[in-house]
């Protein structure tokens, strides 16, 4: 079943979109199965009142996330716009139901069908400002009155934010093949970081509420979005979500304030009443 059909919208689709498709992108995502502490701590908050509730997966990837939300419920579904990512996580897990789908319009689901929508791994900065909005508007149309939306995202005050280029991670090693094949692997990434980052930097915006920023993961090949906790919160509220919706650090520590780390993990919640 496909949600819906994923089309690229914009550039950033394109950009965002190609990188993950790759074959290599694909196999580093299918290869994780541990949550970052910030997920875990978010999902351990709201497990017991969601347990055995219809869940929705968003940008499922490599399938990361999908064991623990298993031990929740198994009346679970999970979509992602790659075809690839999705053909890896139903070979992962055959028994599991998977879509290929976009979180901006899912016209196959119906309003107030899922007690509980995750979208991990920062998947909802791989978008700009509107779809963002988009994305949000219809998990509140999904999700059932009470319902919780569970997601990641960038933190504008990380100093990620505006660290502009950054060489790949080059780790030595005495053994001299080991040295060889991991200085081939730098100079093969240096390069494609380099042609990226030429490429894709004009397509860069830093307004007053959000910037969206041509960042170092995968070789500079992805745009990402970038928020403050207080205008994340400020748009949660404006789409209709309670106020206040907690926040956690990527150590799982609540956000008081501010924070320099680089992820933020938000427990919104559907009112009750409209």
């Amino acid at each position: 079943m496909n949600v819906s059909i994923p089309i690229a919208h914009n550039e950033l689709d394109r950009i965002n979109l190609r990188t993950m498709r790759a074959a290599e992108v694909v196999a580093e995502y299918a290869r994780q199965d541990e949550l970052l502490a910030h997920e875990r701590v978010v999902l351990d908050r709201v497990a017991d009142e969601c347990r055995n509730a219809p869940i929705l997966e968003l940008g499922v990837g490599g399938g990361r996330a999908v064991q623990a939300l298993l031990g929740i419920s198994r009346d679970y579904l999970g979509i992602d716009y790659s075809p690839e990512m999705v053909a890896a996580c139903q070979q992962r897990f055959p028994q599991v139901h998977f879509a290929l789908g976009d979180a901006r319009r899912m016209p196959g689901l119906a309003d107030a069908s899922f007690k509980l929508v995750v979208f991990c791994c920062n998947g909802i900065s791989m978008v700009g400002h509107e779809d963002r909005l988009a994305i949000l508007r219809e998990v509140r149309r999904v999700l059932k009155p009470g319902g919780i939306l569970l997601f990641t995202t960038y933190n504008r005050d990380c100093p990620e934010a505006v660290a502009g280029f950054r060489w790949p991670v080059f780790a030595p090693s005495i053994n001299p093949l080991r040295l060889a094949v991991r200085g081939l692997r730098f100079a093969r990434d240096a390069w494609a970081s380099m042609l990226n980052r030429r490429r894709f930097r004009r397509h860069e915006q830093r307004t007053t509420h959000y910037a969206i920023i041509n960042d170092a993961c995968h070789n500079h090949g992805v745009m990402l979005y970038y928020i403050t906790v207080d205008e994340q919160r400020r748009q949660l509220e404006q789409l209709g979500f309670e106020g206040r919706s907690p926040a956690f650090d990527r150590d799982g520590e609540p956000i008081r304030e501010h924070s320099r780390l680089d992820s933020m993990a938000f427990i919104a919640r559907k009112p009750l009443v409209a």
